[in-house]
């Protein structure tokens, strides 16, 4: 096998582990909770724009029980490195707050990123404004 292949071999195999070193490709900056919706702001830290991003959003002191998580999805983005983005989901759950956390992060090359038990990413909780 001539020298050139195995490089290419090699840059195909080792190139996803060069983008998931330890650190999260996406930071979150800010959050802030309204009666009926939640605002992430965050920053595109990577080195290729972000096609999808999904947070896990945990509700904290739930007190109807039956609250169904928010769903935290952005499917068809288009996130450019270095830039601050906020983002907006309706809530209507009756919870004291918000637990914000990094669930995965796909890339405009294919490659999806999700975080290890290791990596500390940072994890955001949000006050919610009470229902009147």
């Amino acid at each position: 096998m001539s020298a050139r292949i195995r490089v290419a071999i090699l840059l195909v195999l080792l190139g996803p582990l060069a983008q998931a070193s330890g650190g999260c490709p996406v930071t979150l900056i800010s959050g802030t909770g309204g009666s009926d919706s939640i605002s992430i702001t965050f920053r595109n830290t990577g080195k290729l724009p972000v096609r999808q991003l999904e947070f896990t959003c945990k509700l904290i002191g739930d007190r109807s029980g039956n609250a169904e998580p928010i769903p935290c999805k952005e499917d068809n983005a288009l996130f450019f490195p270095g830039m601050d983005y906020t983002v907006t989901y309706p809530q209507h759950a009756r919870a004291r707050g918000v637990r914000v956390s990094l669930r995965s992060v796909g890339f405009a090359d294919g490659y999806i990123w999700k975080p290890l038990r290791e990596a500390s990413c940072r994890v955001l909780k949000i006050a919610l404004q009470k229902k009147k």
